[in-house]
């Protein structure tokens, strides 16, 4: 019993830490406290003691997918390190992987019970309500946090960062909700990524959505159009009376710039409208194209990526291509592979959804395999697929049978 609550306690801490952008945020507000990979050390010294009891896995610890997957990733990773030009960014490259794989190890380890799933999936539901609060007040209040005007980051500090965290926490918490709550929880999860103008952020919210919708069935359509009319009715009586005032506001703090409208224009026609940014990406994407068509098979050593370009370009697929040629191009789909794999029913759907989203996420940054914010995730949707299916439904279900059960699973834990 005592296990369990322990468990519970570092499933929290992990959530509150990684998934609010604490970690980030604190790295630069009060450095003295620490960075992020002191965390994840930290939270690493604190999963060992529960390296000594066995989790409730359908195998043993070392044949859950993921973990097979996080020990190919790093034989790649330090094979092809001896291949490279071994410099200090390559070798800086090496140690930001095997820690995210340490994380991604220790966070498994401590959601190995079905109440510690349980507890992360409700701390993300918070975790995702702070941040939409955090977002909708930066978005206001220009520069509060993010580094870019006029759009919000929250602790973040990167409003793509910001989208993406949102999104992968909105997918694996919604269905832990009762029903009637989770189309609003959609609703103010996508507010909170829009006002971060991330157009992969957004359209990733759009293919979630859907995915909970129509994949996972997670979500009814009828809770999701009332709530989506009912805001629409909130809107047109509270705001809308006051729109000239609140656009007077946002004028005078700044919190409408020309990368602003630009990205508003972009949405409202996303074919024919183009920007800075994204003239910038597409030229890094065809410079990176170009240095890996030198050497497309083997790719030309891990840290390729960082030591080509100042500016890196924003795609995992191009990224690991430069490092690890073709190999590179099948890491993050075989990492989806991994998620997934032995997952049933609704563990499964909602896995899928996940995997797409983190496929098409994957698209717009090189950074998926960095933060925190999408590592936990990765071991908590492992996590629920490894576990014992009855004991699944049992964290998974907001159900008066399914409270039952989970008590009984507690126990157990």
């Amino acid at each position: 019993m005592l296990v369990a609550y322990y468990r519970n306690v570092l499933a929290i801490l992990a959530v509150a830490i990684f998934c609010t952008g604490w970690s980030v945020y604190q790295a630069f507000a009060y450095p003295a406290l620490g960075q992020p990979k002191d965390w994840i050390l930290g939270l690493s010294l604190l999963s060992l003691p529960l390296w000594l009891f066995k989790p409730t896995f359908k195998q043993s610890f070392l044949k859950v997918p993921l973990v097979v997957w996080c020990f190919g990733f790093a034989f790649v990773t330090i094979l092809w390190f001896l291949g490279s030009s071994q410099s200090e960014t390559a070798w800086r490259d090496v140690r930001l992987r095997l820690s995210a794989i340490m994380l991604v190890l220790s966070c498994l380890m401590i959601f190995a019970s079905p109440s510690a799933v349980r507890s992360a999936r409700w701390a993300l539901v918070f975790a995702v309500l702070f941040g939409v609060t955090v977002n909708i007040y930066d978005f206001f209040v220009p520069m509060t946090f993010s580094e870019v005007q006029g759009r919000s980051a929250g602790l973040y500090m990167n409003p793509n960062l910001s989208g993406e965290a949102l999104v992968l926490g909105m997918i694996l918490s919604v269905t832990v909700l009762p029903s009637s709550c989770r189309g609003p929880f959609l609703l103010l999860a996508g507010v909170g990524i829009f006002v971060t103008l991330s157009r992969g952020g957004i359209v990733a919210w759009f293919i979630a959505v859907s995915g909970l919708l129509f994949v996972a069935k997670g979500v009814r359509v009828k809770d999701l159009v009332w709530t989506f009319l009912l805001s629409l009715l909130i809107v047109g009586i509270v705001l809308l009376p006051k729109l000239d005032t609140i656009l007077a506001v946002m004028d005078q703090s700044h919190a409408i710039t020309k990368d602003t409208e630009d990205r508003f224009a972009w949405l409202t026609n996303p074919f024919d409208v183009s920007d800075n940014s994204g003239e910038s990406r597409k030229y890094v994407a065809q410079q990176a194209l170009r240095k890996f068509a030198d050497h497309p098979w083997i790719g030309s050593g891990t840290g390729t990526m960082h030591e080509s370009f100042d500016i890196p370009p924003h795609n995992q697929y191009l990224s690991y291509m430069l490092d690890h040629g073709v190999l590179g191009a099948a890491i993050v789909p075989l990492l989806i592979l991994a998620l997934i794999w032995g997952a049933r029913g609704e563990t499964r759907r909602v896995g899928l959804v996940f995997g797409a989203t983190i496929l098409w996420l994957s698209f717009f940054t090189h950074m998926i395999l960095s933060y925190g914010h999408c590592l936990l995730p990765f071991a908590l949707l492992a996590a629920m697929a490894s576990t014992e299916p009855s004991l699944v439904r049992a964290a998974a279900k907001a159900t008066a049978a399914g409270e039952a059960a989970f008590a009984k699973a507690f126990t157990r834990a």
